[in-house]
């Protein structure tokens, strides 16, 4: 099944639509993006989900780092089943989204940008928090260590994406995401679960 058909489904319309009206937002300066992606799952479904990420207006242009993030949203919307996770909304960058295959909870593990948000973590040894959805909610909690070594399948996105995602209509690919991944100068932490991090620069 081609998940691009998604477009000929109402969520997906409306979520193209609110894509678009982002990144016209974007180009007047409002730091504010709105899109769909595919996401591989480690059983190898590609799902798709409908992202948004916000920052603030003082964003220093550099990429990564530069990119100061108020808030990022993920939720899933194709192919249509009814067991997925209601809205994840944080103020940390999701990099990795997939189903644990001993829980069947559905998890997120993320990071951050800039130094504040790992000492909001409590400076925890590696970058991450993790995100499960349990009785109906997300619950935030320590990483769990078995995610060590997983590739990142979600974009941490930030405004110097934002002309990657206008050229990809109605989803970011897989494929596309694989060459912002592998082919940019960004930091190990962002494209998988890493064992080792240094703080130095905290």
């Amino acid at each position: 099944m081609n998940l691009l058909v998604c477009t000929l489904s109402r969520a997906c319309r409306h979520w193209i639509g609110a894509m678009l009206v982002g990144l016209l937002l974007g180009a007047c300066g409002d730091p504010h993006m709105e899109w769909m992606e595919q996401v591989k799952l480690q059983s190898g479904e590609v799902i798709v989900v409908a992202r948004t990420a916000k920052f603030s207006e003082n964003w220093v242009a550099g990429g990564g780092g530069g990119s100061i993030n108020k808030g990022m949203t993920v939720q899933i919307v194709q192919p249509p089943k009814p067991d997925y996770p209601g809205v994840w909304d944080a103020r940390f960058v999701p990099i990795v989204l997939d189903r644990d295959p001993e829980t069947l909870e559905w998890f997120i593990v993320a990071t951050f940008f800039h130094c504040d948000s790992w000492y909001e973590l409590g400076r925890p040894k590696l970058p991450y928090t993790e995100y499960r959805f349990r009785n109906g909610r997300w619950i935030q909690q320590s990483l769990t260590q078995k995610w060590i070594g997983r590739e990142a399948n979600v974009l941490p996105a930030d405004l110097s994406d934002r002309a990657a995602i206008a050229e990809t209509k109605p989803a970011l690919t897989v494929e596309r995401k694989d060459g912002i991944f592998y082919g940019s100068a960004m930091s190990p932490k962002f494209k998988r679960v890493v064992d080792k991090w240094s703080s130095a620069g905290c």
